[in-house]
C-alpha cells in the first residue's frame, strides 16, 4: 500500500492538475462570452456600417477583448508556476533554475501563440460570413443565425490549448527535474473513474514504471489532450508493494 507520504505527494499533484483544469473551464467561459459579445457587436454594427467596415471593426474588437482575455492567462500562469515551484521545493526538495524558468517562459508563449490562433481562425470566419453575406442583403435575423454556427469549437478549443498545455509543461518540469535526482521508479499519478481515458491512463495509473522507461512514459504523456494525471517518482520503500505497469501493454 502507498505511504502517507506518497498519498500526499500524489494529493498535491492532483491538486496542480485540478486547478489547471479550472483555469482552463474559465477560459472556455471567457471566450464563449467573447464569442457572444462579438456576434452581439457585429450585428449592431451591421446596422449603421458597410460590410468592408464591419469587417475591420469587429476584428478590431477581438483582437482587444482577446488581449484581455491573455492577459488574465498570464496571471494564471504565474499562478501556476509558483504553485508547481512550492511543490517541487516542498515535496522533493527541487528548486528551479534560471534556464528552467526561461524553458517554462517559451512553453508559455507558445501556448499564448496557440491561443491567438484560435482566435484568427474566429475572425477569419467572422470575416468570411460577413463579406458574403451582408453585401447580398441578407436580412439580419438569418445573419444572426448563421454567426452562432461560426467556428463552433472556439472555446472548446482555447479551453484544449491552455489544459493541454499547462498539462505538458507541468509534466516536462517534473520529468526533467526528477531525472537529475536519480530515482528507480515513477508511478502515474492521478484519478481512475469515469472520465478516466481507457488507454493508456486506465492501464497506467498508480502502476510503478522503472526509471529507464521514463522518457517514454512522459512521450506518452505528452501526446494526450486534457489529461488529468502526472509522473511522480517513488522511493524504493514507496515502490516497494506497487504492481509493475506494462509500457507496451495496452
Amino acid at each position: 500500500m502507498p505511504t502517507d507520504s506518497l498519498k500526499k505527494k500524489k494529493q498535491e499533484s492532483n491538486k496542480i492538475i485540478s486547478n489547471i483544469d479550472g483555469v482552463s473551464i474559465q477560459l472556455n467561459k471567457d471566450t464563449a462570452k467573447l464569442k457572444k459579445e462579438i456576434i452581439k457587436e457585429t450585428l449592431k454594427i451591421n446596422e449603421t456600417k458597410k460590410p468592408y467596415t464591419t469587417t475591420s471593426l469587429v476584428a478590431k474588437a477581438i483582437d482587444l477583448k482577446m488581449k484581455g482575455i491573455i492577459a488574465s492567462t498570464k496571471t494564471d500562469f504565474r499562478d501556476f508556476l509558483n504553485d508547481t515551484q512550492r511543490y517541487l521545493a516542498k515535496n522533493y526538495s527541487i528548486k528551479l533554475t534560471k534556464r528552467d524558468l526561461e524553458a517554462i517562459a517559451r512553453k508559455k508563449d507558445l501556448i499564448l501563440d496557440d491561443l491567438a490562433s484560435n482566435t484568427d481562425i474566429l475572425a477569419r470566419d467572422l470575416k468570411k460570413a460577413i463579406l458574403g453575406n451582408l453585401a447580398k442583403g441578407i436580412p439580419t435575423r438569418d445573419l444572426a443565425l448563421e454567426l452562432v454556427e461560426i467556428y463552433p469549437a472556439f472555446e472548446r478549443n482555447a479551453e484544449t490549448i491552455l489544459r493541454t498545455g499547462l498539462g505538458r509543461t507541468f509534466s516536462d518540469i517534473n520529468v526533467s527535474k526528477f531525472q537529475e535526482q536519480d530515482y528507480n521508479w515513477y508511478t502515474w499519478a492521478g484519478p481512475n473513474d469515469s472520465l478516466t481515458r481507457e488507454i493508456p491512463c486506465k492501464h497506467f495509473v498508480n502502476k510503478k514504471f522503472p526509471a529507464s522507461q521514463l522518457a517514454e512514459l512522459n512521450s506518452i504523456r505528452q501526446t494526450l489532450y486534457n489529461c488529468r494525471h502526472s509522473i511522480i517518482p517513488l522511493t524504493d520503500e514507496e515502490a516497494k508493494d506497487m504492481q509493475e505497469g506494462n509500457i507496451n501493454g495496452y
